[in-house]
């Protein structure tokens, strides 16, 4: 299956976007979620679960050497808590950035810095 694509928003000093409350888009632990990468992107998680630590695992897509896998990256976030990940450099992560949530109660938000 492919993966479910989040919405990115742009950020502006003029109009700020609002974000939900309840945290944003819910993780897909089955597919996994991706988001267009230009490499100053952020993605915003949350928590939502009111008793257990969910993992949310960034996976690195390149080799080194062309042939030794560079491990993933995994962060465990608290109940209640909102971590800010990125951005991602295009070179390394590509145009195409996947984040795999443990559990629907992870809430994504992607945010790209605008220029207004």
């Amino acid at each position: 299956m492919p993966l479910t694509a989040l919405t990115v928003t742009t950020s502006s000093r003029v109009t700020p976007p609002v974000l939900p409350t309840s945290g944003g888009t819910a993780a897909d632990p089955t597919n996994f979620n991706s988001f267009a990468n230009d490499g100053n992107t952020l993605v915003l998680v949350t928590n939502n679960d009111g008793s257990v630590t969910r993992n949310v695992t960034v996976p690195v897509p390149v080799s080194v050497d062309g042939t030794q896998t560079v491990t993933s990256r995994t962060h465990a976030i608290p109940i209640t808590q909102c971590w800010v990940f990125g951005p991602y450099p295009v070179a390394i992560y590509g145009s195409t950035v996947e984040f795999r949530g443990d559990n629907a109660n992870l809430k994504f938000n992607v945010v790209r810095p605008g220029l207004t």
